[in-house]
């Protein structure tokens, strides 16, 4: 799996991985409200963020969901008169301590200040190929409190490349050990930042100077970017709330033709989603649906451009409600991209919503747009 490119964008931004996360979580649910909004049919029986009942006579909070209307045209809410729900799910990077350096901090040769120690070293190597980096620093800085980061390369286990970087850090800087999907080792300064890189990322490593006292690395953290470990979890969710909605409104637990009840997931920075839980969620949704990353990070830097600083603020769908600007982004964002915004997992198909009628009966079906 490669880490998706809003880890690409959102990484240089300072944030904790479950705040940003959150953010693009919102981001996903603005631009699904946006496809929905297009077709003006289906909004009068749209209930956002409702508990939708299950045969376990369990409540699952869904972020979008589809009702009759009553006599007063107001969506009654009854799991009868449902007949359509629309999840959202996204797994981000997990930045956490890198293994490797766990064991290296355990070792007692290295419990005291690192730069005291012999240095750490980690390697980086791709899939498939007998091509593999060693990437070694060690906590002496020179005068201009330059650190040294040397990045040594294999080949068929032959060193064929030894090329020393200087780096000027502070505390709490950064260096980025980077490696695209085209296999090229890219190496950050705390200046620079991953979106910077052209192409998509399989690996990133992230080097963190946490302590400097008199012109030495006192501390240092290295952390892995891991690339949606709780997708299986996400995926089971998903799936169990479609099963037990659908058991709840058509008596059946199985995808049937009868479709006057369906179930809709749409997934962001799919990159992160294996091909396990691909199946699991193919197995349980009538549809499963993908925004591309490229639309998440334009949305970000749009807002971006609109609102300054307080821009993650607008991303809510509270705010699409409230605020006509935030509701004229979103649209300039999917007219951008020709309303291509839903890609169909299956056939990679972009998609819209539609809303019809069949008898008395109202639907919600998913239409493959034209090329």
């Amino acid at each position: 799996m490669n880490l998706s490119d809003v880890f690409k964008f959102t990484q240089g931004l300072g944030q904790k991985g479950h705040q940003i996360g959150r953010k693009v979580g919102d981001a996903i649910e603005l631009l699904t409200l946006g496809m929905i909004s297009l077709e003006e049919n289906l909004m009068p029986f749209l209930v956002i963020e409702d508990g939708v009942e299950g045969a376990t006579t369990a409540k699952h909070k869904v972020e979008f969901s589809f009702y009759n209307l009553n006599a007063e045209g107001i969506p009654t809410k009854e799991p009868s008169d449902l007949f359509g729900l629309i999840e959202c799910k996204k797994v981000g990077v997990e930045v956490t301590v890198k293994q490797n350096f766990k064991q290296w901090k355990n070792k007692a040769a290295n419990k005291k200040s690192f730069h005291l120690t012999n240095g750490y070293d980690f390697g980086i190597a791709p899939r498939g190929l007998n091509i593999k980096w060693k990437i070694k620093t060690t906590g002496e800085l020179n005068e201009e409190n330059n650190l040294k980061v040397t990045v040594i390369k294999y080949e068929d286990k032959v060193e064929v490349e030894n090329i020393d970087y200087r780096f000027s850090v502070v505390e709490n800087n950064q260096i980025l050990v980077a490696l695209t999907v085209n296999f090229e080792l890219v190496v950050l300064s705390p200046s620079q930042n991953l979106s910077q890189i052209d192409d998509s990322l399989s690996k990133c490593v992230i080097l963190s100077i946490k302590k400097i006292e008199d012109n030495n690395v006192k501390e240092i953290k290295v952390d892995d970017s891991l690339p949606g470990p709780q997708t299986p979890e996400k995926a089971k969710q998903a799936s169990f709330v479609s099963l037990d909605v659908r058991k709840k409104v058509l008596g059946r637990f199985d995808k049937t033709e009868d479709k006057s009840f369906i179930s809709i997931l749409v997934i962001g920075e799919s990159s992160h989603w294996e091909e396990k839980s691909r199946s699991m969620v193919r197995l349980c949704n009538d549809h499963n649906l993908t925004i591309p990353d490229e639309i998440l990070v334009y949305l970000f830097a749009t807002f971006l451009e609109e609102f300054g600083n307080d821009y993650q603020n607008k991303i809510t769908k509270t705010n699409f409600r409230d605020d006509a600007i935030v509701r004229e982004l979103i649209s300039q964002i999917i007219e951008h991209f020709d309303s291509k915004v839903l890609q169909d997992m299956e056939t990679e198909n972009f998609v819209s919503f539609k809303h019809s009628v069949e008898g008395t009966s109202n639907r919600v079906i998913i239409e493959e747009m034209e090329d």
